[in-house]
């Protein structure tokens, strides 16, 4: 624990008594199709290089979170750390170790947006996918499930626990873990293009996709290892700008962005 053993007995009462209150999740709203949901987030939706927190984009990140919530949606957040190390930046560090830098990046980014959400009466739970003992759990279906089943928002940090493996690949992890019904990947563009729309200025958009589409037209959804995932669980991603339309939207249904399924 920490060196202060009062104040660390004093936060992990308090931590506890959040993870605890199931109670405090709303009904579940008759609009909502997506029950189960894994949003992953980018730390660059939280901030950048000059200003690695962003308190508008972060406030903004929790509010969505938040509005989700009181939807009754149960919520897992699986965020990246790019806003404060990207390992393909580093890689003159070996891969190996710019990747564990970018992990724990994550871990920083968990505890901010967990922080807020304490602020903001929304139960949550930091799970991380590597030992950071004292400050955040690790990473445990058998642990984690029950708290996302009662309505905590589980943030997952670390990634998968593993170098090499993208915070995309935590994310349909994740989501198999918890039998989400979707995963809702927030971005900076529309959805998915058959082009990258910054370079190419007659990029089409595609509002829905087959997994064997997006295959054999060679889209950058996801990386591989995480698609394969999302698809072999049956589970659909849908791509959006999360700056643009809420993530309520997402959760009720509507098509907005870009929705990857199976075709069934």
């Amino acid at each position: 624990m920490k060196k202060h053993r009062s104040s660390s007995r004093s936060t992990s009462r308090q931590n506890q008594r959040v993870e605890k209150s199931p109670r405090t999740t709303s009904a579940l709203s008759p609009h909502v199709q997506y029950q189960r949901i894994i949003l992953k987030i980018s730390g660059e939706m939280l901030g950048g290089r000059a200003e690695p927190f962003n308190r508008q984009l972060l406030a903004y990140t929790v509010a969505q979170i938040a509005e989700s919530h009181r939807c009754g949606v149960k919520i897992g957040v699986v965020v990246g750390g790019g806003n404060l190390v990207r390992g393909r930046a580093m890689q003159w560090l070996g891969s190996i170790n710019a990747d564990q830098c970018g992990m724990i990046a994550t871990v920083i980014n968990g505890i901010v947006i967990h922080a807020h959400l304490q602020q903001h009466r929304i139960p949550s739970r930091l799970s991380s996918g590597i030992d950071v003992s004292g400050i955040v759990h690790r990473c445990s279906q058998q642990d984690d499930r029950p708290h996302y089943d009662a309505g905590t928002v589980l943030i997952f940090v670390g990634g998968t626990g593993n170098p090499l493996f993208t915070t995309d690949t935590a994310a349909a992890l994740r989501a198999a873990e918890c039998d989400a019904d979707i995963v809702i990947k927030a971005t900076k563009v529309e959805g998915v293009h058959s082009a990258d729309p910054e370079k190419t200025k007659k990029a089409t958009l595609y509002k829905k996709l087959r997994y064997e589409e997006a295959i054999a037209k060679n889209l950058k959804i996801m990386d591989l290892a995480a698609f394969d995932l999302c698809r072999n669980a049956g589970i659909p991603i849908c791509v959006y700008n999360f700056a643009k339309y809420p993530l309520k939207s997402i959760i009720e249904g509507k098509e907005i962005g870009t929705l990857v399924t199976n075709g069934g």
